[in-house]
C-alpha cells in the first residue's frame, strides 16, 4: 500500500501554500483581527475560485468530487499559516453533515459556491443533543447545520447571531437562538462526526507545523553569546521534541482520513477520535514550546504565536471538547470486557 500523498495531493498542498503566502505578505494575518473581514473574504473567495472549498461534495451535486484526504491537505495548509477562514467548520464538518446525515441537497450546491455555513454545536462544542447553541467557525451571513432529532441534517437562518469575543479572534464563535439538535446515532450521522474529527486533527497538526517552522527559524537567527541559540542542546531538544509531535500528528491525522471516509463506521469512529485526541493535545504542546523558543517576542500581542495557541485550543475542544475522543475509545474497550 502506498501512503504518500499523491502528486495532486502534493499541487493542492503547493496551491494552497502558494495562495496563503501571496495573501499575508500584502496583509499580514495579525490584521485579520481589525479590517473588517477583508482578508477573510480574499481568501476564502480564491479557495472557492479553486473549487476547495466544495472538495467533499461529490460532482452531481455541484462540488468538486475530492476525497477526505484531499481537504485535510488543504486544511493543514491553511492552519500551517493560521488562515482565517472557516474551513474545518465550513468545507469539512457542516459539508460531512449535509452529505452523509441526509441533509437537503440545494444548501451543499450554495456551501461549493462560497456560502458559509457553521455546524451547530451545545455550549461546551459538544455535538449536542437536545439544544444546540453555539455556532462554531462563525462568519457575518452564515447558516447552521444541525443533527435535528430525527437523525436528519437541517439548516437554519442564525437571527439574533451574538458573537463570543475573545476566544480565537480568526475563528469566531457565536451564540444563537437554541435549535432542537438529535444524537449521532445512525450510521451517515457518525461518519459526519468521525470526518468533522478528522478534519479539526489535520488542521491542528498545521498549526503545530507553523510554529514549528516559525520556532526552527527564529532559533537559526537569534543569538545569544555570539551564537544562534539554536546551536545550544537545550533549544534543540525542545525542537526536536515538537518536531515528533508534528510527524506523528500528520501521520494519525491521514491515517484517519482514509479510514473516517471508507473504512466500516466502528473502525472510522475509532481511528478519527485517535487522530483527533493526538493532534489536539500535540498541537497544544508545540505552540506552547514555540512560544518558550521565541522568548520574550513571542509572548506579545503584535505577534502572532498567541493566534496560534488560540487556534490550537479552540480546534483541540470542538466537536467534543479534549476529552470526548478518549471517552469515545475508552467505552468502545469497556464494551468488550
Amino acid at each position: 500500500m502506498h501512503f504518500a500523498l499523491s502528486e495532486d495531493q502534493r499541487v493542492l498542498q503547493r496551491t494552497t501554500d502558494e495562495v496563503c503566502a501571496e495573501l499575508f505578505a500584502e496583509s499580514p494575518v495579525t490584521g485579520a483581527r481589525t479590517d473588517g473581514g477583508a482578508l477573510r473574504a480574499r481568501l476564502w473567495s480564491t479557495l472557492v475560485e479553486l473549487d476547495l472549498v466544495g472538495l467533499l461534495v461529490p460532482e452531481r451535486q455541484g462540488g468538486a468530487g475530492g476525497s477526505l484526504t484531499d481537504a485535510c491537505v488543504v486544511a493543514e495548509a491553511l492552519g500551517r499559516h493560521i488562515a482565517p477562514v472557516p474551513y474545518v467548520g465550513t468545507a469539512i464538518a457542516a459539508a460531512a453533515l449535509l452529505r452523509f446525515a441526509d441533509g437537503p441537497a440545494e444548501p451543499l450546491a450554495r456551501l461549493c459556491g462560497g456560502d458559509p455555513y457553521s455546524v451547530l454545536l451545545d455550549g461546551r462544542l459538544d455535538h449536542p443533543v437536545g439544544t444546540a447553541t453555539v455556532a462554531f467557525d462563525w462568519v457575518d451571513g452564515a447558516r447552521g447545520v444541525v443533527l435535528s432529532p430525527d437523525g436528519r441534517a437541517t439548516v437554519h437562518d442564525l437571527a439574533d447571531a451574538d458573537p463570543i469575543a475573545d476566544v480565537d479572534p480568526l475563528h469566531r464563535l457565536c451564540r444563537v437562538r437554541p435549535v432542537p439538535s438529535g444524537a449521532a446515532s445512525g450510521e451517515g450521522a457518525r461518519r459526519a462526526r468521525a470526518v468533522a474529527w478528522t478534519g479539526a486533527a489535520a488542521l491542528l497538526t498545521g498549526l503545530a507545523d507553523g510554529a514549528l517552522r516559525q520556532a526552527v527559524d527564529y532559533a537559526r537567527r537569534r543569538e545569544q553569546y555570539d551564537r544562534p541559540i539554536g546551536s545550544f542542546q537545550a533549544v534543540q531538544h525542545l525542537c526536536a521534541d515538537m518536531l515528533v509531535d508534528v510527524e506523528t500528528s500528520r501521520s494519525v491525522a491521514y491515517g484517519a482520513s482514509w479510514a473516517a471516509e471508507h473504512a466500516p463506521i466502528d473502525e472510522a469512529e475509532r481511528v478519527a477520535a485517535g487522530a483527533k485526541a493526538h493532534a489536539g493535545a500535540a498541537a497544544i504542546r508545540v505552540c506552547e514550546t514555540a512560544i518558550q523558543v521565541l522568548g520574550g517576542i513571542g509572548v506579545t500581542q503584535e505577534h502572532d504565536a498567541h493566534l496560534r495557541l488560540r487556534g490550537a485550543h479552540l480546534h483541540h475542544a470542538a466537536f467534543g471538547g479534549p476529552d470526548a475522543p478518549l471517552v469515545f475509545l475508552a467505552g468502545r474497550v469497556l464494551e468488550k470486557v
